[in-house]
């Protein structure tokens, strides 16, 4: 064994230590090892910094920017609606509507965006079935790794595997290449989740805490108009857009251009042209509502003749009515809030119950709280005496839910011309990825700023960080090292144990460290294995990337275990009982199947 190796395992062994224990960031780690690489002198500077042109690191930079873009248009926020609406009160129907949706949409955009945006979705879901959401999450995360695991495109840890793969002489792996073994697996999470693993997930009432999404309950008064041209003319309240949920509640509509004709909101029948809604709603929903071009805010008159570019720099803030306040006793209608006050309300909320009447006839009192839309800054002598300032809502906030929904149809269209261009081969996927990101640029799907500001660039510097270590394994022969000890452990035993024992070794790996590390790490080893046992090397790589893709072990073993690990109130051991007999049977399924459909 040479000094350089040793130094290499050295660096190794340090890189597992700063993984499993999380004292930084992982992908801190990763860049620690490239330049550790490089001061050691076991990598040139050019092979360290390799991992930033690598193919892997600049597709999965594509794919994220295009899952940003599908993000950023409102689709991944629209399948989490249509799962709402397709849920029922029957636990198993709701599991399988949300495994199947989650693993869909994985499958083509960023696993970790899609839990996020569909981790709310599970709360709303909970509320309306009375179904526990710690019954929902895990399954959600579960089916979402799955599904990210049945297409080339999935994760960030497939591409670098594929990528890996072909630097060392592999053939390339077409998007499909995983579906038929994806769909088995995600077949056997259905099932087991509807037979056992729900099961184990419940909480006594005792346990389970209420947790909400962070935006509460309908608790603003606000009034909004169906404009001339709207979607919603002629469409029914119940199942649309604005139906009543824990977060938005339509309390009445008034008809006619002297309000002559209100309505419960479960007499309105169809919506008509200038029908005026009474709503009640969180922040959340009149963000959405301030946004949705079939309506309009009554108050928030200014931003009718905006861009869509001028509305991202308009400031949300709430303001409390202070004692002696001009505002006092006086109806919102009666105030000239733009002259006096540089902002608009869009909403207001009281300590009491709100009523259903008319937000302009509001009659304003000491402690209410009204939501303002324009300038924060008390600049002018009524708005620094009339009120106080209690909340400036985040802009990053605002921006979340100011969703290009006109440009829907077109970010689907370009994600699936990416897709067909990649699995046809008229282009590699590198290059049809960027394609598809210049025309979401060019569309505007999504802006170059909102592009900057969201990507998970955590994910490219990681990637960019480990690739280089791969080299090092290669270079310094620490590689062939392994894998010849490998050989001799496993010399006389059949190919089939040889992908068992590494689908094993991978998954639990992963549920320490990161699946891209263990990728890296495992990998290179791989290919000598199978070079050293005369086999060939698809089946191990395989192996590796689906344990890496499905290491149900731990909370910390995935990002999206770890995101639903605080909001489903879990422990370490709920992980462990349901994650761990789902990996002893995906690890017979694997040895089963893999040398049967790779080899």
């Amino acid at each position: 064994m040479t000094f350089e190796i040793v130094l290499l395992l050295a660096i190794v062994l340090g890189a597992l230590v700063l993984f499993t224990s999380g004292i930084i960031s992982v992908d801190l780690t990763a860049l620690l090892v490239m330049v550790s690489l490089m001061a050691t002198g076991i990598l040139t500077p050019e092979e360290g910094i390799s991992g930033f042109s690598n193919t892997a690191t600049t597709t999965v930079l594509a794919l994220l920017i295009l899952s940003e873009g599908l993000k950023n248009t409102g689709a991944v926020e629209l399948l989490g609606d249509k799962m709402v609406r397709l849920t029922g009160k029957y636990e198993w129907v709701t599991l399988i509507v949300i495994m199947l949706i989650s693993a869909f949409a994985s499958a083509f955009v960023n696993t970790t965006a899609v839990v996020a945006v569909f981790i709310p979705v599970m709360f709303r879901i909970a509320r309306s079935s009375g179904i526990q959401v710690s019954v929902l999450l895990v399954p959600l995360s579960f089916a979402a790794m799955i599904g990210g695991a049945s297409t080339m495109i999935g994760t960030s840890t497939n591409l670098l595997i594929n990528a890996l793969g072909q630097s060392y002489g592999l053939g390339k792996l077409r998007i499909f290449d995983l579906t038929l073994m994806g769909g088995i697996l995600f077949l056997t999470l259905m099932l087991y989740m509807i037979f056992i693993g729900r099961h184990w997930l419940k909480k006594e009432s005792s346990q389970e805490e209420v947790i909400d999404d962070g935006h509460g309950p309908a608790n603003y008064l606000t009034e909004i108009i169906i404009p001339e041209g709207s979607a919603l003319i002629n469409k029914s309240l119940n199942g649309g857009a604005l139906a009543t949920t824990r977060e938005l509640n339509v309390l009445r509509v008034i008809r006619g251009n002297s309000g002559e004709a209100s309505f419960s909101h479960i007499h309105v029948g169809k919506l008509q042209k200038n029908d005026i809604l009474v709503v009640k709603a969180n922040i959340k929903e009149l963000i959405k509502l301030r946004n949705n071009p079939n309506v309009r805010i009554i108050t928030n008159n200014r931003l009718s003749s905006v861009s869509n570019d001028q509305e991202e720099e308009t400031n949300l803030f709430e303001v409390l009515v202070v004692p002696n306040s001009n505002l006092i006793d006086r109806k919102i209608k009666d105030v000239d809030f733009y002259r006096f006050y540089d902002a608009y309300p869009m909403a207001v909320r009281k300590g009491g119950i709100i009523g259903d009447q008319k937000l302009m006839e509001h009659k304003i009192s000491l402690g209410d709280i009204l939501l303002m839309d324009g300038d924060s800054e008390p600049k002018t002598f009524y708005s620094k005496n009339d009120w106080i300032t209690i909340q400036r809502i985040a802009k990053d906030e605002i921006e979340k839910h100011l969703y290009r929904k006109d440009k829907l149809a077109v970010s689907v269209a370009i994600l699936m011309g990416v897709i067909l261009l990649a699995v046809s081969n008229i282009l590699p996927i590198l290059i049809s990825a960027w394609i598809g990101v210049t025309l979401m640029f060019l569309t505007r799907c999504i802006t170059l700023k909102r592009a900057y500001q969201n990507v998970e660039w955590k994910v490219v510097f990681l990637l960019a960080g480990i690739i280089p270590l791969g080299i090092a394994l290669n270079k310094t022969g620490a590689d062939a090292l392994i894998a010849n000890g490998f050989v001799e452990l496993t010399s006389g035993t059949s190919p089939t144990f040889v992908v068992s024992g590494l689908f094993l070794l991978t998954t639990l790996l992963t549920g320490v460290i990161s699946n891209q590390a263990t990728a890296v790490l495992l990998v290179p080893i791989a290919i000598r294995i199978a070079s050293g046992l005369e086999m060939p090397p698809e089946p191990l790589v395989i192996a590796i990337l689906f344990g890496a893709n499905t290491s149900f072990l731990t909370p910390v073993g995935y990002q999206t275990n770890a995101m639903v690990y605080g909001p489903g109130n879990y422990k370490f051991t709920d992980f462990f009982k349901v994650g761990g007999l789902l990996c002893l049977i995906f690890w017979a399924l694997a040895t089963f199947l893999i040398p049967r459909l790779y080899m």
